[in-house]
């Protein structure tokens, strides 16, 4: 799962040098429901409570580990890497039915700093990065992590871990995420690490440099192009019996390019300028081990 991306890119960034998890978010909401947040509903049997999971990614620089800890109506989210702690705090409902989690933060702990508002947020950041609070609320725009209700599918399986995965159900979703090519041979475009890369044993990159979300369009050195979202999720991990990432029902976009590496206009790919190409969105699961 990965967490705070869309609500807070740039601080999460800046912030820190961890690859951190972010799921996938839903919409705002003006509901005033203390108790749920303006989420919806919980829906089902709770299989999740009293239970905690963990999930281990090591990498060149060392192990990032995350554990969920999920209560009734509460889960803390706690990342730790090197000397390095991060603890998030969610309300939560459920659909036990479709295997969807709603998930609203509720603070957010950094080196020890309890975060519950954006206001705590903006003074965190101006004492980390040496600027005022009135530049940092100029740089973080209008986020706000606090007000975002985020959207998480889950699937328990027979030994009792669960799968954790974003959930494409709003087209702000594209700026953060991946999505592999519908046909072979392999290619992604990540969004989210800002490149388009062949993801076979032939390593290849083109990084995107500009991506404007509002026009739908990126852009690089040697690549660029639009896309359209033509289908968000129709299913969950718990629909398709756990990770299909090459499921339409995730939800997809084509893209167009206006600018293509001589690497894809040549065999294999054989791309061409001007031709809708389409990539499914990719639910970047992880399994979480049942403590």
């Amino acid at each position: 799962m990965k967490a705070l991306k869309k609500i807070c890119t740039a601080l999460m960034l800046l912030a820190f040098a961890f690859v951190f998890a972010s799921c996938s978010s839903g919409s705002d909401s003006d509901d005033d429901d203390s108790s749920t947040k303006g989420l919806p509903p919980s829906v089902g049997k709770n299989v999740l409570a009293g239970n905690s999971y963990q999930y281990s990614n090591k990498y060149d620089k060392g192990t990032v580990t995350t554990t969920y800890e999920f209560k009734d109506d509460t889960v803390t989210e706690k990342t730790v890497e090197s000397s390095e702690t991060e603890i998030l705090e969610y309300k939560y409902t459920y659909n036990a039915n479709t295997g969807l989690l709603y998930l609203n933060v509720v603070s957010w702990t950094v080196d020890g700093e309890k975060m519950t508002s954006m206001d705590d947020v903006y003074k965190y950041f101006a004492k980390d990065f040496d600027c005022t609070v009135e530049q940092a609320k100029e740089y973080l725009g209008d986020a706000d992590m606090f007000a975002e209700n985020i959207s998480v599918c889950y699937f328990v399986k027979d030994d009792g871990n669960i799968l954790l995965g974003d959930y494409f159900d709003d087209d702000k979703d594209v700026e953060v995420s991946k999505f592999s090519y519908a046909e072979e041979p392999a290619l992604r475009v990540n969004f989210d690490g800002e490149k388009i890369e062949l993801n076979v044993a032939t390593k290849a990159s083109w990084k995107i440099e500009e991506l404007d979300a509002k026009a739908k369009t990126f852009s690089g050195k040697e690549i660029e192009g639009s896309y359209t979202v033509k289908a968000k999720a129709t299913k969950t991990l718990m629909d398709l019996n756990g990770y299909d990432k090459s499921n339409e029902a995730n939800g997809y976009i084509t893209i167009k390019f206006s600018k293509l590496p001589d690497t894809l206009t040549s065999a294999p790919y054989n791309m061409k300028t001007g031709t809708e190409y389409k990539f499914i969105f990719d639910p970047d699961c992880d399994e979480y081990k049942k403590l």
